[in-house]
């Protein structure tokens, strides 16, 4: 048999192998699943205890320097926040957070 030959049979083989793995492969059960009303609540939820829990400890690092966390010096921090530490907190409970005491 020549290289030609050789090459042929070669590719035919790898056509073959390409094309069974494509007809055997299995397809996906299903179509995505919509989040359910429960999980969208819990998610929610979570973005708003992650802000009151974000704004506390900045309030906790504001105390520690000596300072008091009033809405002026909370809002200050806001300010100069990175859009990327930003991202997912929400303000009002952020700013609760910081500038008004802990409540148990």
């Amino acid at each position: 048999m020549s290289i030609r030959g050789k090459v042929a049979v070669a590719a035919v083989i790898c056509a073959a192998v390409v094309a069974s793995v494509i007809l055997l492969w299995p397809a996906s059960p299903s179509a995505p699943v919509e989040p359910t009303s429960e999980q969208i609540k819990a998610s929610a939820q979570a973005r708003l205890d992650a802000s009151l829990k974000a704004g506390r400890t900045t309030r906790e690092s504001i105390q520690a320097v000596g300072k008091t966390p009033d809405d002026e010096e909370c809002q200050a921090v806001w300010v100069n926040l990175l859009d990327s530490e930003k991202h997912g907190l929400w303000y009002s409970m952020w700013i609760h957070g910081c500038a008004d005491a802990t409540t148990p």
